[in-house]
């Protein structure tokens, strides 16, 4: 399918592409959804009965593979979505790095953010453009990029959160969005954080992605403060000057920089437990008496019952005189 895309012309896409890829996406969305939701269920019944007798080992193989070809499956979808929808304008320096290196995943993951968060944005193709006008195919696509944040991998969360989301959903910004599509795709964000936020380069990306659907969206739909409201040990005070900010034109708004640290700030409740921690048992010890209590010795001298001798040192005798 991606040779498909690559090679074909321009004047093929409405007749060609967008027949193929709309029920393409959306089909893929159903099954991948439904594989990840199976995962999610048996890594939580795993914690909560972790004591328990496991399954045979060739049943646990078998699980494991299947969890394996799911991410794989989902990670080349989402990179075929980003090929087909997004444009990126990567700096000579990065092109070259790349031919003479090819970096591991880790290092993939934070070139991913830096690229994201550089003076080159990312924009749609000429094939998304074409995809974005078909609004079936345009919900489709917007649904799996969304929902694929919440899935329990942070290569995919964090690819998709800063190459495809946005770019995908800011054509949308510009129309008239029903209030609960903004409040879904916001929510989105919010619960991927609550997934993912524990690792920093997710951490990143997902603020600077709901902090975009915030500050554009939040002048006409008041239900993504209703959604902040929502937030665990939100500072109301703070949430209703940074909405001033945001209103008021003639307020001075803060840097970049400012906003950033101050939405997120606002929205950290969100982050929940890390999976390491989650089912983590904890323990509570007692402040036990000792079991021996040591006397502590008396070291008034004058309390002693044994006779020293000082006193006869110091007593006036007549040899003395």
């Amino acid at each position: 399918m991606t040779k498909l895309m690559q090679s074909c012309p321009p004047e093929q896409y409405e007749s060609l592409l967008c027949p193929l890829l709309g029920p393409l996406f959306t089909y893929m969305l159903q099954r991948l959804n439904l594989k990840w939701q199976l995962i999610s269920q048996k890594s939580s019944n795993e914690g909560e009965h972790a004591e328990e007798v496991l399954c045979h080992e060739s049943q646990v193989t078998q699980e494991m593979l299947e969890e394996h070809l799911v991410v794989l499956l989902t990670r080349e979808l989402m990179e075929f979505l980003c090929l087909t929808c997004v444009a990126r304008k990567v700096p000579e320096q990065i092109k070259t790095e790349t031919i003479k290196e090819e970096p591991d995943e880790d290092e993939m993951m934070t070139d991913t953010v830096q690229t994201a968060n550089s003076a080159n944005p990312a924009e749609l193709t000429e094939l998304g453009k074409c995809l974005v006008k078909h609004e079936n195919i345009y919900m489709s696509v917007l649904t799996l990029a969304f929902t694929a944040i919440s899935w329990k991998d942070t290569s995919i969360c964090n690819r998709t959160a800063s190459l495809v989301c946005w770019p995908l959903l800011r054509p949308a910004t510009a129309g008239n969005l029903l209030p609960d599509a903004v409040t879904w795709f916001f929510t989105s964000v919010l619960k991927a954080l609550q997934i993912h936020g524990q690792h920093d380069v997710c951490n990143n990306t997902l603020n600077q992605l709901a902090m975009l659907i915030y500050e554009s969206l939040r002048p006409r739909y008041a239900e993504l403060r209703t959604v902040m409201t929502q937030v665990p040990n939100i500072n109301m005070d703070a949430l209703e000057q940074y909405d001033q900010k945001l209103l008021d034109p003639k307020l001075q708004r803060p840097g970049e920089k400012k906003r950033k640290d101050q939405f997120k700030k606002l929205i950290a409740g969100t982050i929940g437990t890390a999976l390491c921690q989650q089912f983590r048992k904890e323990v509570h010890i007692k402040n036990l008496p000792t079991l021996f209590k040591k006397t502590k010795e008396d070291k008034d001298i004058s309390l002693q019952s044994e006779a020293l001798g000082l006193e006869a040192l110091f007593a006036p005798t007549k040899e003395a005189l």
